[in-house]
């Protein structure tokens, strides 16, 4: 993309009065953040811009109810509070399974849509896009943008679009890191983010059902094909039981990559619903004897998508039948 595209984009959205901002089911620092800031940066320019959510804010990223009101979609916001919406912002997504909730209402409107995404599946969701798949977080393509039409980055959107970044960075340790998160996050820190603040609300504040929840996942956590694959489960007891919801899942499929030998993590988890939601991770290939495994392909393989080295699938399916079938995917994938 380049300032050409930004520009257009930007005059396509900012002919509208009352946009709708939305993103992915169980929202992540990113999806979160890109509301936040492109809600705050619609505001600069005088446009008042509504932001649904479809699960509730999770513990970890209360800090985000500052930033002013997002009603979860049917329990708090109707199709009939709509009336006056005149352009929809899809953020962080191209998918309609992502968006199931309200995929259907999608579908069907005739309102003008904008897509700003830069995961590597996505279905045609929308009349407009912004797409890039080499940044890191989708609050850098919003950073980008911002930037190239030179709309004002006030100290509130700056700490939005940090968090953004360095969430879906892992706090700058992915492999997705790289010199241009790097810089823009020095430039946001300069505008008013402050990191080291940001850092403590987010990592050192957990919920004691989210920590617990870590300790249950790692429980049923088994290594497999040379311990080169790590798979852990969640059924739908263990979250009452330990006093977590759904939202309180985001990280930990990356724990059993602190493992040496392990190339590739997997984390299903079980709503109760007939529908396995699987996270996939995998490491880079940094020496020779190390495989290098596509998670996005292989997520591709069951209906889902994402990056190379993190991606997701929604699969029908018993947690039991579903785990064996994955198991016998990436035992396909890495060598003995």
């Amino acid at each position: 993309m380049d300032k050409k595209d930004f520009g257009e984009a930007a005059a396509y959205i900012t002919a509208w009065k009352h946009p709708l901002l939305v993103s992915h089911t169980i929202p992540d620092g990113d999806a979160l953040g890109s509301l936040a800031a492109m809600r705050l940066l619609l505001q600069s320019k005088g446009i008042e811009a509504a932001a649904a959510l479809f699960d509730p804010i999770p513990h970890r990223y209360a800090m985000f109810r500052r930033f002013g009101p997002m009603p979860l979609w049917k329990s708090e916001l109707a199709e009939s509070d709509l009336g006056k919406v005149d352009g929809v912002i899809i953020l962080d997504t191209c998918s309609y399974k992502q968006l199931d909730p309200m995929a259907d209402w999608l579908r069907a409107t005739t309102l003008p849509k904008l897509a700003v995404d830069h995961h590597l599946t996505r279905d045609d969701l929308a009349d407009l896009y912004l797409i890039d798949e080499s940044a890191a977080a989708n609050c850098l393509i919003l950073y980008d943008w911002a930037r190239a039409v030179d709309w004002p980055i006030a100290p509130q959107t700056s700490a939005a679009l940090f968090t953004g970044i360095a969430m879906d960075t892992g706090w700058f340790r992915f492999a997705n890191t790289d010199g241009r998160a790097f810089s823009a996050c020095a430039d946001l820190m300069e505008r008013g983010a402050n990191g080291p603040e940001l850092y403590q609300q987010l990592y050192l504040g957990e919920s004691p059902g989210r920590v617990k929840l870590l300790q249950a996942a790692l429980a049923t956590m088994e290594l497999l094909a040379a311990e080169r694959l790590a798979v852990m489960v969640l059924a739908a007891e263990a979250f009452p039981r330990v006093g977590a919801t759904y939202v309180d899942t985001e990280d930990i499929v990356n724990e059993p990559m602190r493992i040496g030998s392990v190339v590739v993590s997997v984390l299903l988890v079980d709503r109760g619903d007939g529908i396995i939601r699987v996270s996939f991770r995998s490491k880079p290939a940094f020496t020779a004897d190390m495989p290098d495994v596509d998670v996005a392909a292989a997520a591709q393989t069951f209906g889902g998508g994402g990056h190379r080295r993190a991606a997701g699938a929604r699969v029908k399916g018993s947690l039991a039948e579903v785990r064996r079938i994955i198991i016998e995917h990436f035992q396909g994938l890495l060598p003995r």
